[in-house]
């Protein structure tokens, strides 16, 4: 468990500091732009691709509401995405999460039967050794972390904080296979947890 937990995180650090710059310890998500947004999510390179949906994974959990909760409909995100993407495309000069907003949060469709509680998740259900599952691990994580941030009341996507928290998170989650990984989380991405 511990190695997918870090794998993926790991990709998420690589990805997300692409779309920045490569030696960006932390991003303020408030000055992303989307120019920034459009040129990785346009770009052939498909690791410049995912950097940006990666970043849009945080947008949508720090925008998610009290209502959405630990919520997530992944149907509804892609379209989410797509939205935010092509109103980035139009408008460069436009902040991320100022797009983001427009699409997600209180924006976002109704969630459909499809949704998942990231609450009821286990973390023995993220054992798995697939790619793309992995990648879907790293989205969660990241989706997770936006949704920490925004109870923070904290722009701040912080990747040395990320890491240290997914590899701490992966051990634990190790040691307690029935914990659920939004607990985890809890425990070490909010502010309130204390990590130990």
């Amino acid at each position: 468990m511990s190695r997918i937990l870090l794998r993926a995180a790991i990709a998420v650090l690589l990805l997300v500091t692409s779309l920045h710059s490569a030696s960006a310890d932390t991003i303020d998500a408030s000055t992303l732009t989307c120019r920034d947004l459009a040129e990785k999510a346009g770009s052939s390179d498909k690791t410049s691709v995912y950097g940006a949906t990666v970043v849009l994974y945080w947008m949508a959990g720090y925008q998610a509401t009290a209502e959405q909760g630990t919520v997530v409909d992944f149907d509804n995100l892609s379209k989410e995405f797509a939205a935010t993407t092509e109103f980035c495309g139009q408008n460069p000069t436009v902040g991320v999460m100022s797009a983001s907003e427009k699409f997600m949060g209180e924006n976002a469709e109704d969630q459909t039967s499809k949704a998942i509680d990231l609450a009821i998740l286990k973390c023995e259900a993220v054992n798995t050794t697939k790619e793309d599952e992995t990648d879907g691990l790293g989205q969660i994580l990241m989706w997770l972390a936006g949704y920490h941030a925004s109870v923070a009341k904290s722009t701040v996507i912080d990747m040395d904080k990320f890491g240290e928290s997914v590899t701490k998170m992966a051990t634990y989650c190790a040691e307690n296979p029935q914990m659920g990984l939004f607990t985890a989380s809890e425990k070490f991405m909010s502010e309130e947890g204390d990590g130990e």
